[in-house]
């Protein structure tokens, strides 16, 4: 049986959902792009179009796509062997030519020369070398970010995935009842590709599908991240489905607290629904205290029971939610990332120098930042710094 995400696939960049902005944007980059220039690379969460807008683009202009994964080719030796004659030889039945490189944050951190064997790949194409990534700001792609021009795909609207799904089920001749389709939109958190996939589970052997049947498929597949399930809690007015999504979650109860607390005010615009949920909220802390305190765990099911029936509180926002990182968390990730960068650029320095790191920040990271704030960079044979770097060492 054919997969239906193959199968009902855009043809056209109309029919790509909620990224207009990113497909004209890499529509006018192909349009303006010369040998030499910077790469482009699509990032965003799963299931949101970054490989098909690629895809579609070269279709409709009848260009050749080379493409590759990241994930498969990893090192310096298979990537330039996948890309490097590719990249240079024009097509003999083709007009234009894209190189695409999918899913390059699966390159492993120990996948010595891969970063650096893609950054060739884009000096010397004389081709566009589009890339994607799920989150380009893991450290490993640092180095390959500045010889890039990013291009945002955001979470596909829920109502423009209930759309499609209804399209879908209307083709196949499957009939649904209550809001199945718009809860199972709500469930994928914008990634279309998984919502088809978990609507052709659910129509096997069946005509008609129903809320009981979309509870039955639970999460056993889905993917567990805080965004995953966020939907659900709030939205689902199923007690069972939230539960089953805070216990399967990869994150600790206590963490998707916060991260409850932090987004229940987009959630519940109407007062009177905010205050229900907020109250709802501060039972459950009532038990993660009674946790803490008198470290009773069996406190820990009441307190996940009290979270999944926020949805209850009362009506919630039809518009769809960007879910935020709680304030702290935010702070706490800056602070670590700003510490990793700087324990990077202490054994740049250090790896020249011949000295430590603790030498390196105590002697000679006071004459760096002077030598920076007078717009004097330092020998760059021996030490590159990259934008970022040096606007971090200004600040430190």
């Amino acid at each position: 049986m054919k997969l239906w995400t193959e199968k009902y696939k855009p043809e056209k960049t109309n029919e790509i959902l909620s990224q207009g902005k990113a497909l004209k944007e890499t529509a006018e980059w192909l349009e303006t792009w010369r040998p030499g220039e910077k790469a482009l690379l699509l990032y965003g969460p799963p299931g949101t179009g970054k490989t098909l807008i690629s895809e579609v683009l070269a279709r409709e202009r009848k260009w050749f796509l080379m493409q590759v994964n990241a994930s498969d080719e990893r090192n310096s030796d298979s990537i330039d062997s996948a890309l490097s004659e590719v990249s240079k030889n024009l097509s003999l039945f083709h007009p234009g030519k894209i190189i695409l490189i999918d899913e390059v944050d699966g390159i492993s951190s120990q996948d010595r020369g891969g970063v650096k064997a893609i950054t060739k790949i884009i000096k010397e194409s004389r081709f566009p070398v589009i890339i994607t990534a799920n989150n380009p700001y893991v450290p490993k792609l640092q180095s390959l970010r500045n010889h890039c021009r990013l291009v945002k795909l955001s979470r596909i609207n829920v109502n423009s995935i209930e759309k499609r799904l209804s399209e879908i089920c209307e083709r196949e001749g499957v009939r649904t009842k209550e809001n199945v389709l718009k809860n199972l939109a709500r469930w994928s958190s914008g990634d279309l590709r998984s919502a088809i996939t978990d609507l052709q589970t659910l129509c096997q052997d069946r005509m008609e599908i129903t809320e009981k049947d979309l509870e039955s498929l639970g999460y056993r597949e889905r993917e567990t991240s805080i965004f995953s399930i966020l939907p659900t809690v709030f939205r689902s007015k199923n007690l069972n489905a939230s539960r089953q999504a805070i216990r399967g979650c990869d994150k600790d109860p206590d963490e998707i607290f916060w991260w409850i607390e932090n987004n229940l005010p987009q959630e519940f615009e109407h007062p009177d629904s905010l205050a229900n949920a907020f109250d709802i909220l501060s039972k459950a802390d009532f038990f993660r205290q009674r946790v803490l305190t008198q470290q009773n765990w069996r406190f820990k099911g009441f307190m996940i029971d009290m979270l999944a029936g926020v949805s209850f509180a009362g009506e919630t926002s039809k518009r769809f939610i960007p879910y935020r990182s709680p304030d702290r968390f935010i702070r706490l990730a800056n602070l670590k990332r700003r510490k990793a960068m700087m324990s990077g650029i202490y054994r740049k320095i250090s790896s020249y120098t011949h000295t430590s790191g603790k030498i390196v920040h105590n002697f000679y990271m006071p004459y760096l930042k002077i030598m920076l704030k007078r717009k004097k960079k330092p020998d760059q044979e021996g030490i590159e710094l990259n934008e970022e770097e040096i606007r971090l060492i200004l600040n430190s």
